[in-house]
């Protein structure tokens, strides 16, 4: 995991393999409890710098399991899904990112996927769940273009 200005990126293990039924149960509990920490903003704006590091708290969070995580045509369909969440949660959720953490994350999970599509062809078919559907912030074309080429 790579650490850029602070903050923790993350990046592909370029190891592949699946996870166990339990291995993944436990990931999932893993990025759910990090996913608590990006949640609506609704406090006054003294409290929002408080409000950005718990931001960054779950995105670090993230960072490090998607960084662990073996490449796979399971676990590249467990980050879109992720992104998916993402999406949600910044578009019609609350939260607030406008110093771009979440953001940032995503971008760097999109590196991530595009990085599975070059070690293992078959990562690419968890992105067809992407098509026609468009996103806030257009993080899933370079994905899409990857089906196509």
């Amino acid at each position: 995991m790579a650490k850029e200005w602070g903050q923790v990126k993350a990046v592909c293990s370029g190891r592949l393999g699946t996870l166990s039924k339990e291995e993944l149960a436990t990931i999932k509990k893993a990025m759910t409890a990090a996913l608590r920490h990006i949640k609506l903003y609704y406090g006054p704006s003294r409290m929002w710098f408080s409000y950005q590091q718990l931001l960054e708290e779950g995105c670090h969070r993230l960072a490090k399991i998607v960084s662990e995580l073996p490449v796979s045509k399971q676990t590249a369909g467990l980050l879109v899904d992720l992104l998916l969440q993402l999406e949600h949660k910044l578009c019609r959720g609350g939260v607030d990112d406008s110093n771009g953490t979440v953001g940032g994350f995503m971008e760097d999970t999109v590196q991530v996927l595009k990085e599975y599509s070059k070690l293992d062809s078959s990562c690419v078919e968890p992105f067809l769940k992407l098509q026609d559907r468009e996103t806030c912030f257009g993080w899933e074309k370079p994905l899409l273009k990857l089906i196509t080429n």
